[in-house]
């Protein structure tokens, strides 16, 4: 499938490019401030709901531009391999962000679980943050030096 010509796989990895490290950059902040997670905490879902479904979208993408090569690189290989890894951490994100959103709301209503689900999310949302970024930092080059060489 293409946009203008362009295959869409190309065009859809921008949108991860930006929303993965946004919301993981959101997510530490609500994960390790209270003040941020009451104040953007719903902000920073959306964003991380919003970068789990590009991933998977990109993701899907690839594969199907990768099916219309008669031959792949070694560096296409590597890019396809790793390729793979983002969508798990870009979910978990999803879901410690989601987690610090409603144990936050459970702390509010002084319900006892909450402080466990804000310990819980908090470290899953710091975590899958972290890897995140790298993957899609390591994803992102391996593709650029599978279609540029490096240059």
């Amino acid at each position: 499938m293409t946009v203008f010509g362009l295959p869409l796989h190309i065009l859809l990895v921008h949108a991860v490019v930006v929303l993965v490290p946004l919301a993981a950059t959101g997510g530490l902040a609500i994960a390790l401030l209270r003040w941020a997670r009451l104040r953007y905490g719903e902000l920073v879902l959306v964003g991380a709901f919003g970068a789990a479904v590009s991933t998977y979208i990109a993701q899907e993408s690839g594969e199907n531009f990768a099916a219309t090569f008669e031959q792949v690189s070694p560096k296409m290989a590597e890019h396809f391999a790793i390729g793979d890894s983002l969508l798990v951490w870009a979910v978990l994100l999803f879901l410690g962000v989601a987690t610090l959103v409603v144990a936050q709301r459970l702390v509010d209503r002084n319900h006892s679980q909450g402080r466990l689900m804000l310990l819980v999310g908090a470290l899953v949302t710091v975590v899958s943050a972290v890897v995140a970024v790298v993957q899609t930092v390591r994803i992102g080059h391996s593709g650029a030096v599978a279609v540029w060489g490096g240059l």
